[in-house]
């Protein structure tokens, strides 16, 4: 998971809104708004980042919010977040107080970033 002490990842900030698609190669930390879908090593989405979008991922924490698919290996929706759309996971968790509207689905291969297409 992004490593705020050893900079290990990427970060979208509170005063930035991203329209598009992101591809990623390491962890990823929004605190601003995403607008497009996201590919990815390992997500965090802090109390105030925005994804509209679908996300695919090996693992994801969310406090903020979600308006689309989540397909990743481990899901953990965090108290205070609000996730509208279906998810696809090995594994999930779900805090008291977290806000999720959808479908939950287990998938033996979810979170399996498809890099090379990321690259393309």
């Amino acid at each position: 998971m992004w490593d705020q002490d050893n900079n290990n990842g990427s970060v979208i900030g509170e005063d930035l809104i991203v329209a598009g698609d992101i591809n990623c190669k390491s962890d990823l930390l929004i605190v601003g708004n995403v607008e497009g879908n996201i590919s990815c090593v390992s997500l965090h989405i802090g109390k105030s980042g925005k994804v509209t979008g679908d996300i695919t991922t090996e693992d994801i924490i969310v406090e903020g919010t979600i308006n689309g698919k989540v397909t990743s290996g481990s899901v953990e929706l965090k108290e205070g977040c609000a996730v509208e759309g279906d998810i696809t996971s090995k594994s999930l968790a779900i805090d008291h107080g977290a806000g999720f509207t959808g479908s939950v689905c287990p998938g033996k291969d979810a979170g399996k970033p498809k890099m090379k297409a990321a690259a393309e």
